[in-house]
């Protein structure tokens, strides 16, 4: 093969390769973890599963994918919510008995008529910075509680999601930046970085 037709490959290969790249941020992300957001109440014999993304400006998080439920369709505080004490923490959280207990999933309960009574959350830590970028959580293990066994599970799916999961995270930075931006500086918003 001659230097110029290797050159003309190289180039047709990163084209297809950018193409791909481009459609996987936009749809394959998406249906990956919607996919295991179906599966993980089977597995874990539980009746819901979300992934909350980490809005480090607003200190939010707010839902990328849930059972049930659609994107954003839920915002929680990263103060007093399971989820926001997961990110803040970077660690697990197990809890029990929730329908005794005062919290941001009663202000999820008004909104969606969900109660939840069992919960298990872990942290989604960013590939490229180690920080968390947002949490797995499941919801109302249908017989018993959640356990250690099933925390494991959970974080295997979440070092497995890490950068899906950290791309969201970025975008989304990105357009809360670009309309901070665009309201400083009185112009219209362009979401197309």
């Amino acid at each position: 093969m001659d230097r110029e037709l290797l050159e003309q490959k190289l180039n047709q290969l990163r084209k297809k390769q950018q193409l791909m790249e481009t459609a996987w941020r936009e749809a394959g992300n998406r249906k990956l973890i919607q996919f295991f957001v179906d599966i993980m109440p089977k597995a874990l014999d539980a009746e819901r599963c979300s992934i909350f993304i980490l809005d480090p400006v607003d200190e939010k998080a707010w839902l990328q994918c849930g059972t049930g439920l659609s994107e954003k369709q839920l915002q929680v505080p990263t103060k007093n919510s399971i989820v926001g004490r997961v990110m803040s923490s970077g660690q697990f959280v197990i809890e029990d008995d929730l329908e005794d207990q005062v919290g941001a999933h009663d202000i999820v309960a008004v909104k969606t008529g969900f109660v939840t009574r069992t919960a298990l959350c872990v942290p989604v830590h960013g590939v490229t910075t180690k920080k968390v970028v947002g949490a797995i959580q499941m919801l109302n293990k249908r017989h018993g509680d959640f356990g250690d066994a099933d925390r494991k599970i959970l974080e295997s799916l979440a070092f497995h999601l890490e950068m899906n999961i950290e791309i969201k995270a970025n975008a989304l930075v990105i357009d809360l930046l670009v309309e901070r931006k665009a309201l400083l500086n009185h112009v219209p918003i362009n979401h197309s970085y």
